[in-house]
Formats: C-alpha cells, sequence, structure tokens
C-alpha cells in the first residue's frame, strides 16, 4: 500500500454568484472551493460545442511506437461524457465521469479541466454531457455550480495533485448519478493494474466525434504517477477516468486515475499519465461531498 498525507484544513466557500466562478481559501488550507455560474446550458448551444477544441494539444510522433495497442472508437458509457468549459480563450473540452457519493451528483476530472494556471481563475460555463457523441446529448447537459480542488495544485501546479471534483446540478428533480450511475473511488491500488481507459480526443484526430477506448496495464512513472500506453488520445482526453473492474452492464468500474498529472496528462498522444490516488484523493472527495 502506498501512502501519501491526508489532506487537511479549514475550508471557506463562496456564495452562487451569477458574474462567474468564486473562489476562497483559508489561510493554511489544503482545499479550494469555488462556485460556478449557472449560465452552461444557456450559453453551449449545438454550434459552440461542434466549434470546441481540445484544452491541450498531444502529438503523435513521427514514427510511431511499435507493439503499443490503439484506441478504438466505442459506444461510450453513460458515465464517461465530455466537459465543457470556457477557459477565457474560447470554448475547449475534456473528459469527465461521475463518481459515487452520498449526494449522488459529483464529478471526477483532472484540475487543469477546471481551473487555468494560466490566468489564475476557473474556467466558465461548464456543463457536462454524459454519453456525447458526434453533438448527441443522450442524457441531457448538466450545468456544474461547485468545484473543489487541492490548494497546492492550484497555487503550485503540483502534477501529483492534478485531479478535481465537481457538482453538477439537479435536472428535473433528478440527481446524476440516479440517472446514469456512477464509478466508485478507489485509491491505494499501487502502480500495477489492469484497466479500461475512455475519453473524447481531438476532433482532428476522431472525425466520427465519438469516444474512444483502450484496455491495457498501468506502471510507475515516478513515485507518484502513473503511466499507461496506447494511441489514441489526442488533445480532450485530459480527465478520462481510468477504470479497473469494468462492468459492461451497468457501464461502471472503479476509478483508480484520471489522464492528468505528469505533463497535464501527457505530450504525445501514445503514452498517458495519471496522478497516484492515494487517500488525499478521497478526502477531497469527501469535501466536495460535503460542500455540494
Amino acid at each position: 500500500m502506498i501512502g501519501r498525507r491526508l489532506l487537511c484544513g479549514v475550508l471557506a466557500t463562496a456564495p452562487l454568484l451569477p458574474a462567474g466562478p468564486v473562489a476562497l481559501a483559508a489561510r493554511g488550507s489544503s482545499q479550494v472551493v469555488a462556485s460556478g455560474e449557472l449560465t452552461g446550458v444557456a450559453y453551449w448551444t449545438s454550434a459552440r460545442m461542434a466549434a470546441a477544441t481540445p484544452l491541450g494539444r498531444r502529438v503523435a510522433e513521427d514514427v510511431p511506437e511499435v507493439g503499443i495497442p490503439s484506441a478504438r472508437g466505442v459506444a461510450g458509457s453513460k458515465v464517461i461524457g465530455a466537459l465543457f468549459f470556457n477557459n477565457g480563450t474560447g470554448g475547449h473540452y475534456c473528459t469527465a465521469s461521475v463518481i459515487r457519493t452520498p449526494k449522488r451528483n459529483m464529478l471526477l476530472t483532472a484540475a487543469h479541466c477546471l481551473y487555468n494556471q494560466a490566468t489564475h481563475d476557473w474556467h466558465r460555463h461548464i456543463v457536462f454531457v454524459p454519453r456525447y457523441s458526434a453533438g448527441r446529448r443522450p442524457y441531457g447537459t448538466w450545468p456544474v455550480w461547485l468545484m473543489v480542488a487541492d490548494k497546492r495544485w492550484i497555487d503550485q501546479g503540483d502534477p501529483d495533485l492534478d485531479y478535481a471534483f465537481a457538482a453538477v446540478q439537479v435536472m428535473r428533480g433528478r440527481r446524476i448519478a440516479d440517472v446514469v450511475g456512477a464509478n466508485a473511488l478507489q485509491v491505494n491500488r499501487g502502480y500495477t493494474n489492469r484497466i479500461l481507459v475512455a475519453g473524447y480526443p481531438a476532433k482532428e484526430n476522431n472525425p466520427a466525434d465519438r469516444p474512444v477506448g483502450c484496455a491495457g496495464q498501468t506502471h510507475r512513472q515516478a513515485r507518484f504517477q502513473l503511466r499507461f500506453d496506447c494511441h489514441g488520445f489526442y488533445g480532450g482526453t485530459s480527465g478520462s477516468p481510468w477504470l479497473s473492474d469494468y462492468d459492461n452492464r451497468t457501464q461502471s468500474g472503479h476509478v483508480i486515475g484520471v489522464i492528468g498529472g505528469y505533463q497535464e496528462g501527457g505530450s504525445e498522444e501514445w503514452r498517458s499519465y495519471s496522478p497516484l490516488f492515494t487517500a488525499g484523493v478521497a478526502t477531497l472527495m469527501a469535501t466536495a461531498n460535503n460542500q455540494a
């Protein structure tokens, strides 16, 4: 079992304001809780979604790595979806997934999919579209209203802490986990695991504009970093869940990582990284649930 110090500290929350995301953190706090504006559903027209570009670029090598599997287009999981937002430079997207919490309204993604390190500001107009595919929104559009990240990532960009949680609004009286289901968080799984990874790569590399998936094995990259090799995880796949014990019936599994961390998930499409999930992730998730 691999441990990392638990996150702790005083929390401060911001009231819901229409002007944009607001974050407060008390001195010494290890966590930042931010409120977001509920403008996402109206903002994200079909045209804006079609024009959105992935957050970050992950390039292919001139000479592809051999002996490495390639991701394939998949029908997708209703628990995994596209996360759309505006980070001040236009419309972009990442990948996120529903995570099981008592309040049944929580997403898990990479922290850099919610917060812009360059401008030191939270993204705006954030919505989650479960099982998004070529413009279709079979389970609706869910606006994000609360975001929780580790303050050390916010302040310093620590790649070992590049994960975050986001709460979505109740829609038509229903909570998202009751509609689509949820993955379960697992921490301290070590470095070597058989996993399935699914996400939304750049449309220029994925003209079908549908999710891709790949199965493989994780390996140690650094003390608090994992790596996973599979071609096809271009920009847009940041935040993609790393799932063990995937169940085709429920379309869910145990999430042990997300594309993020070192190089914000990787600079090349064939090698992806994730922070190692330890007890601090569970602590952050509990904070998110308590604030939601």
